[in-house]
């Protein structure tokens, strides 16, 4: 008759953890305390362990416990029985629930139970009264299992961000970059909000020309950190060409989104953002949703990178807007695109010291206010005192306005 291994025996056959080093958790789940008492008998010095009484503290536990490895659990219990756990565990959208082991304790008379418990899911099964190597060695081989999906998991997270992110500049990828920005379309369409898309061109400044083959690549990944470190985490940020890069942001008005691109510029030509000694000249670009609501990302961002160019081609240090399309910095376009210009983005202009720019579009701005110029002068006319006298201002309108 074969004897049964005894417990110092399969402490000899099983490596014990490394000094220092945390055991892996088992959850046991089962309504008898003699059973429970058992198993852990057997595992307690290679595993730390956490006992509950039914299934529904063994699924609160899984679901609060990530550092859970393995489950064993038995069938029949209070509350929450083992196949309603194991259906809970094997339907959760959770991947690290959803995949963690789960060990049945059974009887050997049980063969219908083990059979509805394989089809729900079911990891392994143990016997009532399994001896301690045997128990020992499923149990390590799970771990690492459970240990083994975890790594694979973190690595094919890592990997999906190697996907997004450019490990040169640590912005965006630019595929990536045009779908993040799509959702922020999204959102600012739904919630009557605006997006700003604004194209940085770069110009490198070097006291000789290339020192080694490559320098001014390696000059523009600095340029791209330093830029990825400026932005802020509600922004996006991508490399759209070798010596230029986009950066899309929630708006919430035109004077903050100039005050922002100006913070960038300064950062980028002020902090030796391509090393020591090397002068960096920016060309800035600026789209917005406002201007066309059914742009689409990359409309956006093509819109910006023409913007940008233009303020190069002119050797411009101003920030080009929409209004400056095909006409020289400072020049009047006798034709203004109509609606490119409104009330909002004009008095914008005007608090940034750019006046010069809204002159053009002087004829449709007074079409615009000219219904509410109608109402003051109307709502003068009735309030003028009946003798002519000298009430000339309207409630909260200032004679020198209405008139």
């Amino acid at each position: 008759m074969p004897i049964e291994p005894t417990k110092e025996a399969a402490k000899a056959s099983t490596p014990a953890p490394a000094a220092g080093a945390s055991k892996p958790r088992v959850l046991i789940c089962d309504d008898s305390r003699i059973v429970r008492a058992s198993i852990a008998q057997h595992l307690r010095d290679r595993f730390e362990l956490r006992e509950v009484i039914d299934g529904e503290a063994a699924w609160q536990a899984i679901l609060l416990d990530s550092s859970i490895r393995v489950v064993i659990s038995d069938l029949t219990m209070p509350k929450v029985d083992g196949f309603e756990l194991l259906n809970r565990v094997r339907s959760s959208k959770v991947q690290r629930i959803r995949e963690l082991p789960m060990v049945i304790i059974s009887g050997e008379d049980e063969s219908v139970e083990r059979e509805r418990a394989a089809s729900l899911g079911a990891t392994d099964f143990i016997l009532k009264g399994v001896g301690a190597a045997e128990l020992l060695a499923r149990m390590e081989v799970l771990v690492r299992l459970s240990t083994t999906r975890e790594m694979l998991a973190e690595s094919q997270a890592s990997l999906e961000s190697s996907r997004t992110v450019d490990a040169d500049t640590e912005l965006l990828n630019q595929p990536f970059f045009d779908k993040q920005v799509e959702k922020l379309i999204s959102f600012a369409r739904r919630n009557l909000s605006d997006v700003a898309l604004i194209c940085i061109r770069v110009e490198l400044s070097m006291p000789q020309n290339e020192t080694w083959e490559g320098e001014t690549d390696q000059r523009m990944k600095l340029v791209g950190r330093a830029l990825a470190a400026s932005i802020r985490l509600e922004d996006l940020g991508t490399r759209t060409d070798r010596m230029e890069f986009c950066v899309a942001t929630p708006s919430s008005g035109l004077s903050g989104v100039l005050r922002f691109a100006a913070r960038l510029r300064k950062v980028l030509e002020n902090i030796e953002a391509a090393g020591p000694g090397v002068e960096v000249w920016t060309c800035i670009g600026l789209s917005t949703l406002s201007e066309e609501l059914r742009r689409s990302a990359e409309e956006l961002r093509t819109l910006a990178q023409k913007r940008s160019a233009s303020a190069q081609q002119n050797r411009s240090r101003r920030i080009i807007l929409g209004t400056s399309d095909g006409a020289a910095p400072g020049s009047m376009d006798p034709k203004p695109e109509d609606g490119s210009m409104d009330i909002n983005l004009a008095l914008a202009l005007i608090r940034a010291g750019r006046a010069a720019e809204v002159v053009p579009h002087l004829p449709r701005l007074l079409e615009q206010v000219a219904p509410l110029l109608k109402l003051v002068r109307q709502q003068k006319e009735l309030q003028q005192p009946a003798d002519g006298g000298l009430h000339d201002d309207v409630q909260g309108v200032p004679r020198k306005v209405a008139s």
